[in-house]
């Protein structure tokens, strides 16, 4: 029960962060594209990272967010979507 009330509450903390990061746009994750990525702060890039990764997959409960590998494939999306930023954020993020 202790787990699933720190993760939630993780969760809900990135998630105000993402908010706040997120500015304007008024989008959803799900509908960002890499040019919204690329437009976030730059210290927001890995909870953008993590909220798209939790977001893409069908069953966020039992899930774990892999910070390690976040942190590895923030550098590697900020390059593909600098290549391509009209294109899907969470699809370039799923490639990676």
């Amino acid at each position: 029960m202790q787990r699933k009330l720190i993760a939630i509450t993780v969760l809900m903390l990135a998630a105000s962060s993402m908010a706040l990061a997120a500015g304007s746009t008024g989008k959803k994750v799900s509908e960002w594209t890499c040019e919204d990525f690329l437009a976030v702060k730059e210290s927001f890039r890995p909870t953008v990272v993590g909220i798209g990764a939790v977001v893409s997959r069908d069953k966020v409960e039992d899930e774990v967010v892999d910070v390690d590998g976040i942190e590895k494939v923030t550098p590697e999306l900020v390059q593909v979507c600098g290549k391509e930023p009209k294109a899907s954020f969470l699809t370039n993020l799923k490639a990676e």
